[in-house]
């Protein structure tokens, strides 16, 4: 499974709302610059999220996004399904159209296993997992939101 950039911003915007302000509105500007994330590709990001029902929007002063729900009902596979809809589908690593286990590729068993490995692993964590973490990560020297 190949996870988009536009997921991975995803997903590094919500970690950071989880871990910084959890019950508090965010600006995208000023989750733009804390996570690196161009601002233009963030708006967008965070409008879709709004459209899929994980975030709201609230206008006006002190505005911006909120979670639409508890953060320990956000699994990671809910944010990467937003914008990766495909990630349960298996894709052939050989790009074959017909790949599956009555006419495998070669390859098919050990990317069935890697495609349930994301899978179980996205879906084994919540936003609320990411939060909890939050002294780990401020621990560890140059662990920070932003792209390197």
């Amino acid at each position: 499974m190949n996870i988009s950039q536009t997921s991975k911003y995803a997903l590094r915007g919500l970690a950071h709302m989880a871990i910084q302000s959890e019950h508090t509105a965010t600006r995208t500007q000023d989750l733009s610059t804390e996570t690196g994330i161009p601002m233009h590709y963030l708006s967008k990001i965070m409008r879709r999220l709004v459209t899929e029902g994980l975030l709201k929007s609230q206008k006006g002063h002190g505005g911006g996004f909120v979670f639409a729900r508890d953060i320990s009902e956000i699994y990671l596979a809910d944010i990467l399904r937003v914008f990766n809809p495909k990630v349960d589908e298996e894709a052939c690593v050989f790009g074959r159209e017909t790949c599956d286990s009555e006419n495998p590729c070669i390859l098919h068993d050990f990317w069935d296993d890697l495609q349930g490995s994301i899978n179980t692993w996205s879906e084994k964590y919540t936003l609320r997992d990411v939060a909890n973490r939050v002294g780990i990560l401020n621990e560890r020297p140059g662990s920070d939101l932003r792209e390197k």
